[in-house]
């Protein structure tokens, strides 16, 4: 069992590495998702969203970690190292995740812009084709200048 001062120091050492690690995601997260929408109110509220989305999930996990032995470990420097380690290990995920959130969402709107651009492409060669028809049953063939 913990003793409260080694309990408190595993939860304000991870908290403040969550909360580091959370700040170093919304602020290089901004950048990726401007790229991702077209509007900038749109990106920096996304990366709000996701900053709180990640300190909640971190720091709840943190709060179970942070009681959880799963090592059967002797001594205080031992405990604290493991329980950190753990704590490492889950943001490590989380970061990944919301990394992979972010690839697919980019990716999605990627894939969006570049289908109504093709869409675009192809409606402007068909009016010009239906145009061109048109021109031809009207008055003959286009003149060449």
């Amino acid at each position: 069992m913990l003793d409260t001062p080694t309990y408190l120091f595993i939860v304000v050492v991870g908290g403040l590495i969550t909360l580091v690690v959370g700040q170093i995601l919304m602020r290089s997260g901004i950048g990726f998702l401007r790229d991702v929408f077209d509007d900038d109110e749109a990106a920096v509220s996304a990366n709000r969203l996701l900053g709180v989305l990640f300190h909640l999930v971190a720091l709840g996990f943190l709060a179970l970690i942070s009681t959880y032995r799963p090592f059967d470990v002797e001594g205080r420097v031992q405990i604290v190292v493991t329980q950190l380690g753990g704590v490492l290990l889950v943001l490590g995920v989380l970061h990944g995740l919301a990394l992979l959130l972010l690839a697919r969402i980019r990716s999605k709107r990627r894939n969006e812009s570049i289908e109504t651009a093709m869409t675009t492409q192809y409606e402007q060669q068909r009016r010009a084709r239906q145009t061109q028809r048109q021109q031809v049953i009207e008055g003959g063939p286009p003149s060449g200048g």
